[in-house]
């Protein structure tokens, strides 16, 4: 909430700036008129930006119990069940991302099956910045040889194979 309340007046503090220089250009208008109409797109601007992080984060919310509570009503599956569904070119890649997507929706890896859809089972196009952090990142750096900046889109993935393909897509440019 911190974090809100600063970013928020920061941004007020901007939108002030420019409302009263902005005022300056307006004749007969007095500085209390002036820091009036400063005032103005400040207030806007930090309400605004509590009532957008507050609505982006109730849909965040709502979209992970929803996809945590679709994954806890799955069926379990081991390792070598997940692993022997479909050949794998990275099986420990594979068994990381299960992990992590596990511990990102907070369930149990067994409940993460390898026939997963990315955007329809777990809604990853609406979870996308949170989950590339929190899955794709750290998989993608445990694997560099050295420390270094790259892309990566979800948005045409679907299945976890392709993720995998990608990724390693990824670390093969820098090699």
């Amino acid at each position: 909430m911190r974090f809100l309340l600063i970013f928020s007046g920061l941004l007020a503090v901007v939108a002030f700036v420019i409302g009263f220089v902005a005022s300056l250009f307006i004749p007969d208008v007095t500085w209390i008129g002036r820091l009036g109409v400063a005032a103005i797109p400040a207030g806007c601007t930090f309400l605004a930006a509590i009532l957008l992080f507050t609505r982006d984060s109730a849909r965040h919310s709502a979209t992970i119990k929803k996809v945590r509570g679709n994954l806890l009503a799955s069926w379990d599956s081991t390792d070598e069940q997940f692993l022997s569904a479909r050949p794998a070119e990275d099986p420990s890649l594979l068994l990381e991302l299960r992990e992590a997507i596990a511990q990102f929706f907070d369930v149990p890896a067994c409940k993460i099956s390898r026939n997963v859809d990315l955007i329809s089972d777990l809604h990853v196009d609406q979870l996308e910045p949170s989950f590339q952090f929190a899955v794709v990142r750290p998989a993608i750096i445990s694997r560099q040889k050295e420390p270094q900046s790259f892309g990566f889109s979800t948005t045409s993935l679907h299945t976890l194979d392709e993720l995998v393909k990608a990724i390693r897509e990824v670390l093969d440019r820098e090699e």
